[in-house]
């Protein structure tokens, strides 16, 4: 099993689902493959040659382009409009799935923290953005606010929620935290040390839960500035643990240790 992305060196995929794997029985293991955004259909055609490919993973920047490459899609990841787990199916077709926003609301849930009846603001509004969005929905968030570089991305993205929900819960708007948030950084800054905060730290405050995606390092530096103000703090490490078991199941089911089984 591979993992797509650009950059790849930050990816904690392989180091959290490989023991899984093993405690599973599957004779399978994840490795981190670099594709840039420009080679993707290139290396899609490779990766669908190589037949010890059982899937792959997806991460930034890919997970909306890969969308269209996908022979089928699961619904979810239909609806969401971006793909984080590509598994080919016992027909050697690719088919997409989306774990991300189940796999961030589980990793805040086994810490401890409410979603439901909590206003949030997201910055982002990518691929994992969207999936995060439909799972705040879903999990019962009073509100998300979503502010974006690009404004009219994050006007599409709430519009898609709330026309999916049928109630008015999304809506664009500014980088501006207000008290009692749920505060979550969806976007990539954080991977560099030298990355703007997507946020200003003056801000943040006690009354607040700080959430990223990205997951190394652990503590970003959005998570040391909230974290010197008070805020509580939840590391994007969280969300790959709450998505690696059911994705290493969702892929051990059909490919196990002696090759297909499902």
């Amino acid at each position: 099993m591979g993992v797509i992305g650009d950059p790849i060196a930050q990816i904690m995929t392989p180091v959290n689902i490989n023991p899984i794997f093993a405690e599973l029985g599957a004779d399978i293991v994840c490795v981190p493959l670099h594709v840039r955004t420009e080679r993707v259909e290139e290396a899609w055609e490779g990766l669908r040659a190589i037949e010890s490919i059982v899937g792959f993973g997806v991460t930034i920047p890919h997970k909306q382009q890969v969308l269209r490459l996908c022979d089928s899609l699961d619904p979810l990841a239909e609806r969401v409009g971006a793909v984080n787990l590509v598994r080919r199916e016992a027909d050697g077709s690719f088919r997409g799935y989306q774990f991300d926003g189940k796999g961030f609301v589980g990793g805040l849930k086994r810490e401890g923290h409410i979603v439901d009846g909590r206003d949030c603001l997201m910055i982002g509004a990518g691929g994992a953005a969207l999936a995060i969005a439909f799972a705040l929905a879903e999990e019962g968030a009073a509100s998300l606010v979503v502010a974006n570089r690009t404004a009219s991305k994050a006007e599409e993205l709430a519009d898609l929620v709330n026309a999916t929900f049928g109630r008015r819960f999304a809506r664009a708007g500014g980088a501006e935290p207000r008290p009692g948030q749920l505060v979550v950084n969806a976007t990539s800054l954080g991977l560099s040390p030298d990355d703007a905060l997507p946020v200003a730290a003056d801000r943040l405050d006690d009354t607040m839960l700080v959430a990223e995606v990205v997951a190394k390092p652990e503590i970003t530096p959005l998570l040391e500035a909230a974290r010197e103000r008070g805020a509580a703090i939840h590391s994007g490490i969280h969300m790959i643990r709450g998505q690696v078991r059911p994705i290493a199941e969702h892929i051990a089911r059909l490919w196990g240790r002696h090759g297909r089984e499902g």
